[in-house]
């Protein structure tokens, strides 16, 4: 049997070809399924999708084939044929603790913030070790104006998972939120021995700083922010906004 694609002979009981790796013969889902993950391994997305999308023609029951079919379409940039997939996958078997994060990461991308918090959720009864979901859940609330329970999901991460340090990050921004000042600063510096020179920090913890009235420390990470970034706008108008107050 000669190969359509690279013209080269195989053996007539070969399913694949074992020179480019192309499907030998009559439609065979299994043979779709491992060509859609040899593509994706090798970043062909959209030869990935149809890989996929000619497997699941042929088997409709397959909530793993679902799943990966549905990360590929967000992957492609696709959260709605993603969010659709997903949930077909989930029909077909509901306790699937990585399907409800793929889902929830779709929702949010789509601009559906509520609905991903809900499918993060799920996800955690499934799993509740599974550390992402308290991140992006931390991020959705945050978005929502629910404070607290982004406090709680960033805490709650960070207890897991101590060297997560960007969830000190937007534990901090969370905490500037509350006016819990001095917890911000606390989470910021965790964030500062990694990054220092990152001019986004310096100006959180300068904005900390200056609610605490600790107005050498608040002028000295403004300065750095406006040092790393002179056009940091907000560094700059706080900084401004100080030095003409005319305060010691």
């Amino acid at each position: 049997m000669n190969c359509s694609c690279c013209g080269r002979e195989s053996a007539e009981d070969f399913r694949f070809c074992p020179y480019c790796g192309v499907i030998l013969g009559a439609d065979d889902s299994e043979c779709y399924r491992r060509e859609g993950a040899r593509l994706r391994s090798r970043g062909k997305i959209v030869d990935a999708i149809n890989a996929y999308e000619k497997a699941a023609k042929l088997v409709k029951d397959d909530p793993s084939l679902y799943k990966n079919l549905g990360d590929l379409y967000y992957l492609h940039g696709e959260p709605d044929r993603a969010i659709v997939t997903l949930k077909h996958s989930l029909d077909l078997l509901e306790n699937q603790s990585f399907t409800w994060y793929a889902l929830g990461i779709a929702y949010y991308r789509s601009g559906y913030v509520g609905k991903a918090v809900e499918a993060l959720k799920r996800c955690l009864d499934c799993d509740p070790d599974f550390a992402m979901a308290y991140y992006w859940l931390g991020i959705a609330c945050y978005h929502m104006g629910d404070l607290p329970r982004a406090k709680e999901y960033n805490e709650k991460l960070i207890k897991l998972h101590p060297e997560s340090r960007i969830a000190n990050y937007h534990l901090g921004i969370v905490c500037n939120a509350l006016g819990e000042y001095a917890k911000a600063i606390e989470n910021f510096r965790e964030v500062e021995e990694r990054n220092p020179n990152d001019p986004a920090l310096m100006y959180h913890m300068g904005y900390a700083y200056s609610c605490l009235y600790q107005m050498p420390k608040a002028l000295e990470k403004l300065r750095r922010a406006l040092e790393i970034n002179p056009n940091h706008r907000q560094a700059k108008i706080l900084l401004d906004n100080y030095l003409e107050s005319g305060e010691p």
